[in-house]
Order: structure tokens, then C-alpha cells, then sequence
């Protein structure tokens, strides 16, 4: 009975670490709660659950990382193709500046 308690009480934990990353809270909760279980069944003990869940809990950081990586490039590049078409809008309207510049000195 205390073992199914500290398994919600880590599905509780990881619920709120992820909406606080903005992931997918509920999937995370499910996966701690799932883990949980399977220690529970494969080898009873509080300490086996503890490293799982700190092993769930890296593998958390690290997909949270990369996804941040990956937002950051996808930013980036966003940017990167914003400042382009901001350039070429400037070009433009340079050019037609000057045409209506060249169209009045006539």
C-alpha cells in the first residue's frame, strides 16, 4: 500500500515538473506511475524505485534539453528568414524611391 502511494506521489512530482517545462504533463505522470510498477513487480524495495525515477528524471532532462535545442534553431532560422524578407522589402522600396525620384527629375 505505501509503495502505490510514493508511485502517485511520483507521478504527482513528474506532473508538475513537466507542465512547469511545458511538455506533455499527463504522459510523463503515466510513465513514473508505469515505472513504478514495473520496480514494484521486478524488484521490491524503496531504493530500486528511487533510481528508477532519478533514471526517469534524467532521461526528462535530457529530451527536454533537446527540445529546447531544437526550438532554438527553429527560431533562428525564423528569424534568420524574417530578416531576409525585411531586407528585401527595404530593397524595394528603395528602388521605388528612386524610380519615382528619376520619374520627377524628368
Amino acid at each position: 500500500m505505501l509503495s502505490l502511494v510514493v508511485a502517485v506521489g511520483f507521478a504527482m512530482i513528474f506532473y508538475g515538473l513537466a507542465a512547469y517545462e511545458r511538455m506533455t504533463a499527463w504522459a510523463w505522470a503515466v510513465a513514473s506511475f508505469g515505472l513504478s510498477f514495473v520496480v514494484m513487480q521486478l524488484w521490491p524495495g524503496f531504493m530500486a524505485m528511487i533510481l528508477a525515477q532519478v533514471g526517469l528524471f534524467g532521461l526528462m532532462w535530457w529530451y527536454n534539453a533537446r527540445r529546447a535545442d531544437t526550438r532554438e534553431q527553429q527560431w533562428a532560422a525564423k528569424r534568420e528568414q524574417e530578416r531576409r524578407a525585411q531586407e528585401e522589402r527595404m530593397r524595394r522600396a528603395q528602388e521605388e524611391i528612386e524610380r519615382d525620384r528619376q520619374r520627377r527629375e524628368k
